[in-house]
């Protein structure tokens, strides 16, 4: 799927979300430069503050599960193992699927 950043649309809508994946976000990062990689995790945190007001939990774990993906991966920031946890560990809070389960287990081992 091709991500675009639209500052008049800051803001993943649930279908979006759920077809986003992994190597959605890997392509994203390869081909985009350093602000917009940046601002890709902040739509992400935008959208899943946005569903979890909505109380759209599964939709709210989900951009969790990407951020925490995102973070630990591609971008991998200063802290990257922490602020990942955090993300991964509230998206099984409020949807615990075994690939969130299995991703926990992958940023458990560190990077």
């Amino acid at each position: 799927m091709k991500i675009s950043i639209d500052f008049e649309h800051p803001y993943f809508d649930e279908k979006t979300v759920f077809e986003l994946t992994p190597a959605d976000l890997d392509d994203f990062y390869t081909d985009e430069n350093e602000g917009n990689r940046l601002n890709l995790f902040f739509m992400l945190e935008a959208t899943l503050h946005r569903f979890e007001k909505e109380n759209r939990l599964k939709a709210a774990a989900r951009c969790a599960f990407l951020m925490a993906y995102y973070l630990f991966n591609p971008l991998t920031p200063p802290a990257s193992f922490e602020l990942a946890e955090f993300y991964i560990d509230r998206a099984i809070e409020w949807d615990e699927t075994p690939e969130y389960s299995r991703w926990k287990r992958t940023i458990d081992q560190g990077n």
